[in-house]
């Protein structure tokens, strides 16, 4: 039960964040993005996603990440990522929890139109567990995977965006823990 409430509430924070992409579409008003300055802080953002997958697979992905604007063009950063994972494909069911971390960079294509590409190793000490009981185990815990793609920025105030992605997994393998295609919802505060 305490996660079917868990998912109620990560769901409706991400309705919540639509409702405001869109509420942002019909304002008259243009937001103009402030002018970056030289420094270090006015060049960093803030944010994250959460990444929801339900069916007989499901996932529950959260990543708050930190970038840094290269020029106006180009970005890079670093993110930390916690999933739970619960796979009804096998018999007993189970479910387990899996962190890891990113590195990603990108290019604004046009004004907020991007591409993105990233490296997402994520640690299943848990999932290793399973199989080496069940099948022949993978060589390692660690799924690495690396992602390509791009993605839309949506202003939602001076500093404040909604960023739509469509990632592809071009290293998937049956350890990775989300299928193609992977769309992401997520958001960037600036400083």
């Amino acid at each position: 039960m305490r996660i079917l409430y868990k998912i109620i509430v990560l769901i409706t924070i991400c309705i919540s964040l639509f409702v405001l992409s869109v509420t942002a579409q019909d304002t008259t008003k243009i937001i103009k993005k402030p002018p970056r300055n030289s420094d270090f802080m006015s060049r960093m953002n803030f944010g994250g996603y959460l990444g929801l997958q339900f069916g007989s697979v499901t996932v529950i992905d959260i990543a708050p990440l930190a970038s840094y604007s290269i020029t106006e063009k180009i970005y890079t950063g670093l993110g930390l990522t916690y999933m739970y994972f619960k796979d009804n494909r096998y018999q007993p069911a189970y479910s387990l929890s899996s962190y890891g971390g990113s590195i990603f960079g990108g290019y604004y294509i046009w004004r907020d139109l991007f591409a993105h590409v990233e490296y997402a190793p994520l640690y299943i000490p848990d999932y290793y567990d399973y199989y080496t009981s069940f099948m022949q185990p993978p060589k390692s815990p660690w799924a690495h995977d690396f992602y390509l793609g791009g993605g839309y920025r949506q202003w939602v105030g001076e500093r404040a965006s909604i960023n739509l992605m469509i990632l592809f997994n071009a290293n998937e393998t049956e350890f990775s823990p989300y299928n193609n295609p992977i769309i992401r919802i997520g958001f960037g505060v600036g400083f």
